[in-house]
């Protein structure tokens, strides 16, 4: 999806995204294993924060320095509301460079799955070479898995690109990977699997529950 196409989508959805969304149980029991890993006060990125419900507001109350990038204009007015603590900045996941200090965690939480497989390849090495030894990087997805039956559409790495997924009544252009190809892609980045988990949702207002997959990784090493 061009970054245009991104923007309009995410500024077409504002605050309606975060009222079908944001009470996720199994989403905020990762959040809180993801800040039992960081250290006290802690410099994290969110990467496409949406409106800043619930990851980057969870975040700063656990006491964390929160960083957030989003390419939509009315979602980061919508997250700078609701976390006035934390430092939001328009920016797409495909073009953002992390600063050179880094960040002790990294949360990619449903935001990258309109990036195609290069562009969300190539901004997780720059993540995951942002974090320190055991930094945490947690990653949130919709696995294909039970929804990409025809395996002709999946690539080597377990994964399917421009797939036309449903979300909010319309039909998105996405990447999707399988649970294993998740896990697989993570450790190939140099990552450890701490935990994964497939939990099913559903979204408020909708009838049919979704697959939701919750991978929580470190860096090896010790931090420093």
């Amino acid at each position: 999806m061009e970054a245009s196409e991104a923007e309009h989508l995410w500024d077409s959805v504002g605050l309606a995204y975060q009222t079908t969304y944001s009470d996720n149980p199994a989403l905020l029991s990762t959040i809180q294993h993801a800040i039992s890993l960081l250290p006290p006060n802690a410099h994290v990125l969110d990467a496409g924060s949406g409106t800043g419900v619930p990851v980057a507001r969870a975040l700063a109350a656990a006491g964390m320095h929160v960083t957030g990038i989003d390419i939509s204009t009315e979602m980061l007015a919508l997250a700078r509301r609701a976390v006035p603590a934390g430092e939001f900045t328009k920016a797409s996941i495909a073009d953002y460079t992390p600063p050179s200090r880094g960040f002790d965690g990294v949360f990619v939480i449903f935001s990258h799955m309109q990036l195609s497989y290069a562009e969300f390849s190539a901004a997780m090495r720059r993540f995951v070479a942002a974090l320190p030894q055991g930094g945490v990087l947690v990653l949130v997805t919709v696995p294909c898995d039970n929804y990409v039956q025809d395996q002709g559409l999946y690539e080597e790495g377990g994964y399917v690109q421009n797939f036309p997924a449903p979300f909010m009544g319309r039909l998105v252009k996405t990447t999707l990977f399988t649970v294993e190809g998740s896990e697989r892609f993570l450790r190939g980045l140099g990552l450890e699997v701490v935990s994964s988990v497939v939990k099913q949702f559903l979204p408020k207002g909708e009838e049919i529950p979704e697959d939701q997959l919750f991978l929580v990784a470190k860096k090896p090493g010790r931090r420093e």
